[in-house]
């Protein structure tokens, strides 16, 4: 049985990913989002079981997870962030099995060149005829006959400077804790 393109980059990449573990359904290892001290909150060391960054398989493709931060990206996204080596590779394999580009979860090779600055513009070549200057007719300007204003919106009025500035959701949030002060000052909410 051959193993996927991806399966392969997982078990090169797996070395550098402190706490490594297989799961049954996934793979587990430090987050490097958010546990890169390899410390926890009290300062100590992280124990295998506080690894909470998580590969895991969604069809055919590769997902990231870490149920610490939050973050998830697809396999392709945390390669390029994490191992832009790896992710070279990947790409480039992936496009030698034709697995890039369009409606693929990976960019072709051609487009992450571009990307990294690597591949410029391709070179244009086109007749000399092109390259000429055209040289067209002058038409005489004639003199503006009105001076032409910009149109001007009516707004309705701005009450303060609050609302001029667009804070008016603060300022609603304030009266109604005063409306709810003086309420509790009178007595009425009781």
């Amino acid at each position: 049985m051959t193993k996927a393109i991806e399966e392969t980059f997982i078990d090169y990449i797996s070395t550098a990913l402190p706490l490594f573990e297989r799961k049954a359904n996934a793979l587990r290892f430090q987050c490097p989002y958010c546990q890169y001290s390899g410390k926890n909150s009290k300062g100590k060391t992280l124990a295998p079981s506080d690894a909470k960054g998580y590969l895991y398989p969604v069809g055919n493709a590769w997902n990231f997870k870490c149920h610490k931060c939050g973050e998830h990206q697809s396999f392709e996204k945390f390669l390029e962030a994490q191992f832009p080596l790896v992710h070279f590779e990947y790409v480039r394999l992936r496009e030698k099995h034709g697995t890039t580009g369009f409606q693929t979860n990976c960019p072709s090779l051609e487009t992450l060149l571009k990307k990294r600055g690597v591949l410029g513009n391709p070179p244009e070549f086109r007749p000399e005829r092109f390259h000429q200057q055209v040289q067209r007719p002058v038409m005489p300007s004639a003199p503006p006959s009105t001076p032409h204003a910009p149109r001007v919106t009516k707004l309705p009025p701005m009450r303060s400077p609050q609302q001029q500035a667009g804070h008016q959701s603060r300022l609603n949030h304030l009266m109604k804790q005063r409306e709810q002060q003086r309420r509790y000052r009178t007595g009425e909410l009781w």
